[in-house]
């Protein structure tokens, strides 16, 4: 059995590249919003693209300033250039930005680390769970870890060649852009760990990309600009009011707070056997690379972020993807090394399994996920179809309702409470309310007909009652 070569090195990268856009673009479009928070993001775009003010967006009326407007702003311009908005709009930007960061990771370990290293991280970063799932949603991690991986390597390539300025100033446009993807967090995967490596190394160079005025002029500019234009709009109290609400009760609430290592339990099972590589002898990785100022940096952005979100009360396993990039490199690193050192047969099998699971996950999207998923969003297409339909112009609902429901219904959607219910049914005029799971009995009480059920309603089990009061009913 022959060794293997370059020029299967060459076909092996090309059928991965095949293999990666079908894992990241094929049927984009072909499931309804999966989760709430697609919902939340799916809604704003669409509010945005309808109102055409791209300033402020909104959700169901709504004024939703929690998150900056980076993402709707990319989907906005798909949905423009298409002429609507819908889940090829949508997912679109995430997409793209998932294939920047595998050829991010794929140019960087190959000028640092060789060919197959650079092979084995493409195929890694595309068949990690977390990372193939979202790159295919209406997210905001995967557009911030772009950003944010790209401001972190064009600080390593000036540390690596400080007679280049220009790396500096692109590295502070990205991490700005990075904030108005998804606010100040982004400096924790970032500007944290350089102030960590200054601290600790003392590197000089590290310490001209924190200490650039024009980087941190760049910065400003473009990643107050949005905050600025809504200030001006608004008042400066509305920020006040944002910050209180979103960052400070994430942090500190104790009302989701989870273990404080569930980042690492998360983390091994998103990378599975393959954080077993680690245990192959770390001292040599160590010792190979202490001495590198990028690896120390890679390494630092890589646990500091660990840290960081530990200490907070609200955990979300894909909040740490922008250092998944970081993972990945290492353990193909690690795989490299074991390659080289290994028997030709083991090399080859090394190589087999790499496409297999490849194939694996682009059969999953392209012929599986949208069966084995259907039950859980097929409502969403039922209900638009019978929303335009019904003859009223706005909807109610009793309690808190899915974004997704808002998203897909052709009139607005109102929450109203118990006494709000009582005073529309006693005005005697046609009213539609909607009745998710532990509200029916609720809303059975104070309604005078039962008009639509649908079933299943994202659980196999659970449905969805629209009630009507007043005229609406059948005699």
């Amino acid at each position: 059995m022959k060794l293997p070569s370059a020029k299967n090195h060459q076909y092996l990268l090309i059928t991965t590249i095949v293999l990666g856009v079908l894992v990241l673009f094929w049927g984009l479009g072909s499931l309804q919003l999966m989760s709430l928070n697609e919902g939340r993001r799916a809604l704003a775009v669409k509010e945005m693209f309808t109102s055409g003010n791209w300033l402020l967006p909104t959700q169901n009326g709504e004024l939703y300033l929690t998150k900056p407007p980076l993402l709707y702003w990319c989907s906005l311009v798909m949905s423009t250039l298409l002429g609507q908005v819908n889940e090829w709009t949508l997912r679109l930007p995430s997409a793209i930005a998932a294939t920047s960061v595998a050829s991010m990771v794929y140019f960087y370990t190959k000028k640092h680390f060789g060919d197959w290293a650079a092979l084995f991280a493409i195929q890694l970063l595309i068949v990690n769970v977390g990372f193939a799932m979202l790159a295919r949603r209406v997210e905001i991690e995967m557009l911030l870890t772009a950003l944010c991986f790209g401001a972190l390597l064009s600080a390593i390539q000036y540390v690596q060649d400080q007679a280049k300025p220009y790396w500096i100033y692109l590295s502070y446009a990205l991490l700005a852009l990075a904030v108005l993807t998804k606010g100040p967090v982004a400096m924790i995967f970032v500007t944290a760990p350089l102030l960590v490596i200054v601290v600790w190394t003392k590197n000089q160079q590290v310490k001209e990309v924190l200490t650039n005025k024009i980087g941190w002029l760049i910065f400003m500019v473009i990643a107050l600009s949005w905050y600025v234009a809504v200030m001006s709009k608004l008042g400066s109290d509305i920020w006040a009011t944002i910050a209180e609400r979103d960052m400070l009760n994430k942090m500190l609430s104790d009302v989701v707070a989870k273990p404080l290592l569930s980042y690492i339990a998360w983390l091994a099972t998103d990378f599975l056997l393959l954080i077993a590589l680690f245990l192959y002898q770390p001292k040599r990785l160590w010792m190979a690379h202490k001495s590198n100022p990028d690896f120390l940096i890679l390494l630092t952005a890589c646990v500091l972020p660990i840290i960081i979100f530990s200490i907070f009360s609200n955990k979300h396993a894909k909040y740490l993807l922008p250092i998944y990039p970081i993972i990945i490199i290492l353990l193909a690193i690690q795989l490299a090394h074991i390659f080289e050192s290994c028997k030709v047969q083991v090399k080859w099998i090394i190589l087999s399994l790499g496409l297999i699971l490849l194939m694996i996950f682009a059969g999953f999207y392209m012929f599986i996920e949208s069966k084995i998923f259907d039950y859980r969003v097929s409502v969403f297409s039922q209900f638009q179809a019978w929303s335009s339909t019904t003859p009223v112009k706005q909807l109610y609902t009793f309690g808190a309702l899915d974004m997704r429901l808002i998203y897909y219904a052709n009139m607005p959607i109102k929450t109203i409470s118990l006494d709000e219910l009582t005073q529309l049914k006693n005005a005697g005029q046609g009213a539609l309310v909607l009745s998710e799971g532990k509200y029916h009995n609720k809303v059975a009480e104070n309604a005078d007909c039962q008009m639509k059920v649908f079933e299943p309603y994202l659980k196999k089990k659970k449905k969805l009652i629209v009630y009507g009061i007043g005229s609406i009913c059948p005699n």
